[in-house]
């Protein structure tokens, strides 16, 4: 597959609150400008981890090294708010996911 452009990404960043008006949950929505790949990164009041889910690369582009540069994107932006990422992964996934996981530093759980 060939080398990927230099890829540009959108960020939504939510805020929950509960009836009190405390903040209960932070979400920020990550996806590539062409909706090609996204992910979302969570992170609460009272956790030291920030929660990594719904990663994904629509098929074609897989290989091509989107999720690499939007993980990067997401490290580069939004590591500074906790210092761990958790991310849970399938125990049926590929090796090659928890082993990309792995290399980063990521905390990761599974359902095995």
């Amino acid at each position: 597959m060939g080398m990927r452009k230099e890829l540009k990404f959108i960020v939504c960043q939510e805020t929950w609150r509960d009836k009190d008006g405390n903040t209960s949950a932070n979400h920020i929505e990550i996806m590539e400008e062409h909706g090609y790949s996204h992910c979302r990164l969570s992170f609460y009041p009272n956790e030291n981890v920030m929660i990594l889910s719904n990663v994904y690369v629509d098929s074609i582009f897989r290989e091509r090294g989107y999720c690499h540069a939007m993980l990067d994107y997401m490290e580069m932006r939004f590591r500074h708010i906790r210092e761990h990422i958790l991310v849970y992964v399938d125990s049926w996934a590929p090796d090659y996911v928890r082993q990309m996981y792995q290399k980063r530093g990521y905390i990761i759980q599974s359902n095995n």
